[in-house]
């Protein structure tokens, strides 16, 4: 029996022009009315994300919010508000340190603001899709506290260079990963969206084969293997796709909406 309908937002149920189709809320809506609660799961903080309901027509329907990569777990309902893994403010700089020279530029979240280094097309871009104000600032003297993760932008030119180069330099203190072709992002080893999706579970008090989780990307995969049945994307990447139990349709054909439509008739997954 499903409790938990997952989603991650970026290119699962939020399209490159930042929109959230009404099919996929029409079925949000719908399994919801059924008693399945619904969490969104992003690689952005939540406090960036919950601004951003309204546009996206999601306003009042996520029970759960997991933020930054499984970093941080909201109850809507009851507001209880749990964190997990950090990486301390000393490693950010480094990670800043070996990776700045390669032509990526470093980001940190503010409130309502991303500030990035350098003030690019690409940065724009990111802080556009992400719909909050962009400040050009020195990244590493602002990073004074530990933080869920430390992101960088850059052209999806240099993704290959970027992926090799960590491949390269491994670092038991942290673990990159691309999560969009203009995003590479580093986090504690421990955490991933799993962490946070096994905190919901515990806060709903049932286990992974009542949940179903739908992602596109790297940073989804722990997610999707966790969840009893984890759907990925048709758009999504080949890593994701061999890490989950099923594949739907692409974003751009309201995928989510027709799994769910398809496939949860009644609390029992068909």
């Amino acid at each position: 029996m499903i409790r938990l309908v997952a989603a991650d937002l970026d290119g699962t149920i939020v399209n490159g022009d930042g929109h959230c189709s009404a099919a996929v809320v029409k079925e949000i809506d719908r399994i919801r009315r059924m008693g399945i609660c619904f969490a969104i799961c992003s690689g952005r903080p939540i406090e960036s994300v919950r601004p951003l309901l309204d546009g996206w027509g999601l306003t009042d329907r996520p029970d759960y919010i997991i933020g930054s990569n499984g970093g941080e777990v909201e109850e809507i309902k009851t507001g209880k508000y749990a964190v997990t893994y950090t990486l301390d403010a000393e490693i950010l700089k480094e990670i800043i340190d070996l990776y700045e020279p390669l032509g990526l530029i470093p980001t940190l979240y503010g409130k309502d603001v991303l500030y990035v280094g350098k003030d690019t097309p690409e940065t724009r871009y990111v802080a556009q899709r992400l719909r909050v104000k962009m400040e050009v600032r020195d990244i590493r003297s602002i990073t004074k506290r530990p933080e869920m993760k430390e992101m960088f932008v850059l052209n999806p030119s240099l993704m290959p260079e970027a992926e090799a180069f960590a491949k390269a330099h491994p670092d038991p203190r942290y673990v990159a990963f691309k999560t969009a072709a203009d995003l590479f992002e580093f986090n504690h080893p421990l955490l991933a969206k799993d962490v946070g999706l096994r905190v919901v579970a515990s806060m709903m008090h049932i286990t992974p084969d009542a949940i179903l989780a739908f992602g596109d990307t790297t940073n989804d995969i722990e997610m999707l293997k966790y969840a009893g049945y984890g759907v990925c994307m048709d758009n999504g990447t080949e890593d994701a796709k061999n890490a989950a139990d099923d594949i739907c349709a692409s974003i751009q054909h309201d995928g989510v909406a027709e799994y769910l439509k398809a496939h949860l008739i009644t609390e029992e997954l068909i």
